[in-house]
Parts: structure tokens; sequence; C-alpha cells
């Protein structure tokens, strides 16, 4: 007998049902006399009582133990099971988080790979301006100055229309070697950031009317090119940002030390924007590249834009034995 049949049977044996078991013919084995009717058949079926009392006794101090034992068998082995599956499922997460930790180290030194490309395809374009196209241009000037002093007794409006090609060449000249300049200022590796920092905002000022204002407050000469030419991208985007959106009258450009690092900080006080609605694509993919060419470097951007109050972008880069 299992115990799942043997524990149905111990709530019924208690003593109300024995009593009645004592009236019952077919316990007492008596045929067919009528209950209680002698003091000695009660006397006689005292003791297969007490047995079944017993009996019932002892399956319920055995059984429900027993129950309560095997119930608490199946919970553990329940338990056991569950924690089998919660531990498969978790290095299956941990396998997941490892391969996912794997994927953005391989896509920051893709990143990486890409900016480092095109820093070095900027920097070839242009050189190729400056020392190709604009020295052909500047050819191209003196031959139109030499045949303007072969027409000086030219009618009027021939020399009219020979110095407006004159000052079209120059102007051309002026594009293409600004053009030169934003692809890649060499002054950055000549001179260093702050200086190229501070030629980029004069020029800035010259020809968009924005009033910019350049600190530097420590002077630093930075050694590690990478990192000048990060925080010089990102004044460059900074600015260029303030000059399509911010209808700013004024932007403030910080240099200097800051926790161990070097922060640049480009403040203006247009008209400000909200990052969560912000729908132009340009814009979102400059912020996006600033982000990443700063994080490549170990740094951290921070960008602070109320609608109406401005905005402020401050990119933090970290400095090993700078002078």
């Amino acid at each position: 007998m299992s115990i799942g049949r043997v524990l149905p049977v111990v709530p019924a044996l208690s003593v109300p049902f024995l009593v009645e078991m004592t009236n019952a013919r077919s316990l007492l084995g008596e045929g067919d006399r009528p209950l209680g009717s002698d003091a000695s058949d009660t006397r006689q079926g005292d003791p297969l009582v007490r047995r079944l009392f017993r009996m019932a006794l002892l399956m319920a101090l055995v059984g429900i133990p027993m129950w309560y034992f095997f119930r608490h068998l199946d919970r553990e082995e329940e338990l056991k099971r569950l924690n089998v599956g919660l531990q498969a499922r978790t290095k299956e997460l941990a396998a997941v988080n490892e391969s996912l930790e794997a994927s953005r180290g391989d896509l920051r030194q893709l990143a990486a790979q890409l900016i480092r490309v095109q820093e070095e395809e900027r920097q070839r374009i242009a050189r190729d301006l400056h020392d190709d196209i604009n020295q052909r241009l500047a050819l191209l000037t003196i031959d139109v100055e030499a045949l303007e002093r072969q027409l000086s007794t030219a009618p009027t409006h021939t020399l009219r229309a020979v110095r407006a090609i004159e000052d079209r060449v120059i102007e051309l000249s002026d594009d293409v070697r600004h053009l030169a300049h934003q692809l890649h200022p060499s002054i950055l590796n000549d001179l260093g950031l702050s200086i190229a920092l501070q030629r980029f905002v004069e020029d800035f000022t010259a020809r968009t009317g924005v009033q910019g204002d350049f600190i530097d407050q420590d002077s630093l000469k930075i050694r590690d090119q990478q990192i000048a030419t990060c925080l010089y991208r990102v004044a460059q985007e900074s600015l260029m940002n303030v000059s399509r959106h911010a209808k700013a009258k004024q932007v403030r450009i910080e240099l200097g030390r800051w926790q161990d690092g070097l922060r640049l900080m480009i403040s203006d006080d247009g008209v400000g924007f909200d990052r969560d609605r912000q729908h132009d694509k340009r814009g979102r993919l400059g912020l996006l590249s600033m982000k990443e060419r700063v994080a490549l470097v170990g740094g951290m951007l921070d960008i602070e834009s109320v609608e109406g109050h401005g905005t402020r972008v401050c990119a933090w880069v970290p400095l090993e034995q700078q002078g």
C-alpha cells in the first residue's frame, strides 16, 4: 500500500467513527442481534475497537509526518529543478552579454579606425587644395593682373571686366584656402590647439557676425595630436551649429584644466533646442559624431540646452603628464 492511498483514510479514523463501528454487526461479527442488547456484547467488542483505535492512531502518527516529509521533498526537488534552469538561463545571459560587449568593442575599434581614416583623408584633401588648387589660383591671379596691365589703354568696360575676373579669382582662392583649413588646419599641427582655436574663432566672427570670445585658461601645449584634433572638431561642429541654428549674438569658448583633464566649453546665447524633439538629421549626426570622437579618447561630452536660453557644449578628455 502506497502512502498516497493510506493518507485519505487517516482523517476518517476519528473517535466518533470508531464508536459507530462498535455498533456495526459486521465489525463485531454478531449476526442479526439488536445493538446494545447485552452488556457482555459491548465488552466482547471493546478489544476490537481498541485495536482499531490504536491502528488509526499509529497510522496518523506515522502517515502525517511522512506526508509532510514527502511533500517537502517534492518541493525541494522542484526548487532544485528551478535552480538548475535559472543557472542555465544565467549562463545564457552571461554569454549574450559577453557577446554584446565584444560587439561593442569591435564597433568602437571600427569607429576609431573610420575617424582616423577620415582625418587622414581630410588632411590629404586639404594638402591638395592648398598646395595644388590654391597655387594654381594664385598663378591665375598673377596672369589676370598682367593682362590688366597690358590692357591699360583698353576701353573702360574691358578693364572693369578684367578686374571683376581678378576679384572672383581672389575670392575663389580665399574660399579654397578656407575649405582646406576646415578640412584640416595645418596650424593645429604647427602651433597647437590653443592658437588654432583662437584663429578659428576670429575667422568665425568675421564670417558670421556672431561675436566669439576665446579664453585659454592655462595655455597648455597638447602633445597628443589625437586629443587636439578631437577638441578642435568639437569646437568646429559646435560653432557650425551656432551659425546654422542658434540665432545667437555671442558665443564663448573656454579651454582649460579640469579634474586631471582638459575641458573645452562652448556656450551661446541663442534660441536653444529640445534634444528630445530635435528633427534636424544633420544636427543629430553632428552630436553623435562629437560624442563618438570624445569617447574614443576616453573623454565625456555633455550638452545642455533649454529652448530660449541657449546651449552649452562641454567636452572633457583625460590628460597624462601634460606640461
